[in-house]
């Protein structure tokens, strides 16, 4: 796990003591913690000193082992179950690890297998399942990268049962870091439902997940210009009905765990219809109501065509998405549109495009 940029954030944090005339006063408390030098907030309108407390240390001890338990390369879970699929193409794993298939397999098929977290050693091929992903180092070869794509693995080769997982292509190796911060958002915010919690935001440095609002007020966000910093946007998000009660904000970007060799920028999202990096879009951002969905499905935004996005969105129930090319050009769906409100100019914006229906 490594320390991400914050392309997502709260507005407006200062001051946190809000106030109307006729209205009384909106308390906001802001709390955190670090996990793998990864900075974890978490702010609370109007709610109790004792449940606020309850919820933080609780979210501590939920984060920290449940990262543990999923790294990628380092002893855990996760690296158990891959031996143990490479090995002998069967394996015990954990419920958490199960419940990260099961929403894996949701974002695959909705992303025409773009979301894909059996490609793990693709992933340490390029370089990515190392503490120093910033530092420069050789390119697997193309021949590699040729061969890979030949007998590729992928979620169609792996099956559960109960907690065994089986896979007919031993070259499966699970890497969850797609959909990690959602699964572990929803843990969270359960945890605070589970204090008594009403209104709260989590923040985990860039992907933001809520419930209820800032107090008389929707919870101000802002979407970070992938292309330079400052602001792209603003969006005010607030769910106080069974319907919209959970509600998140995620985003991904080709600034995140990237390298440079020999000039060129080399980004840790890979296309496994490819087996190298995403090049076109420069990042993206998804509003949904699920929250591991939200997170990994602002992977499959990177790889997929404008075109294919509505099906995806579809399937996904996505409330909206948003995403820039490189080129400058910015694609939004048309609920995202009417819900954010893009701050003018627009530094680096060349053109505005409406994702197709």
């Amino acid at each position: 796990m490594s320390t991400r940029r914050h392309f997502l954030t709260s507005l407006a944090l200062s001051p946190l003591l809000l106030a109307g005339c006729s209205k009384p006063q909106t308390e906001i408390v802001e709390e955190g913690f670090t996990v793998f030098n990864m900075p974890m907030t978490l702010r609370f309108a109007n709610e109790s000193a004792h449940a606020i407390t309850q919820t933080v240390n609780t979210a501590a001890n939920i984060v920290e082992p449940f990262y543990k338990s999923i790294h990628p390369w380092k002893p855990s879970d996760l690296t158990r179950l891959n031996a143990e699929l490479a090995a002998t193409g069967r394996g015990t794993a954990t419920p958490n690890i199960i419940e990260l298939i099961n929403i894996s397999r949701q974002l695959f098929e909705a992303s025409l297998g773009t979301f894909d977290p059996t490609i793990g050693a693709l992933i340490a091929a390029w370089g990515f399942h190392n503490s120093h992903v910033t530092e420069p180092h050789a390119l697997p070869s193309d021949e590699f990268l040729d061969a890979w794509l030949k007998n590729p693995p992928s979620m169609n080769d792996v099956s559960v049962n109960g907690l065994e997982v089986r896979v007919t292509n031993r070259r499966v190796q699970f890497d969850f870091n797609g959909c990690a911060e959602g699964f572990a958002g929803h843990l969270v915010i359960q945890a605070a439902e589970q204090a008594g919690i009403k209104n709260c935001l989590f923040d985990t440095g860039g992907d933001l997940f809520m419930i209820g609002q800032a107090g008389d007020k929707p919870w101000h966000l802002a979407i970070e210009n992938p292309l330079k910093r400052g602001v792209l946007a603003s969006i005010d998000l607030s769910g106080h009905t069974a319907a919209n009660g959970h509600q998140s904000l995620n985003s991904s970007g080709n600034y995140e765990h990237r390298f440079i060799y020999k000039g060129e920028a080399y980004s840790h999202i890979i296309n496994p219809k490819t087996a190298r990096p995403v090049r076109r879009v420069a990042g993206s951002t998804v509003w949904a109501n699920h929250y591991g969905i939200s997170d990994g499905a602002t992977k499959g935004v990177m790889m997929l065509e404008p075109a294919q996005l509505p099906l995806m969105i579809q399937k996904l129930n996505l409330q909206g998405v948003l995403f820039m090319e490189e080129s400058g050009d910015l694609w939004i769906s048309p609920r995202m549109r009417d819900q954010i409100k893009l701050i003018q100019p627009i530094a680096d914006l060349r053109a505005l495009h409406r994702i197709p229906d």
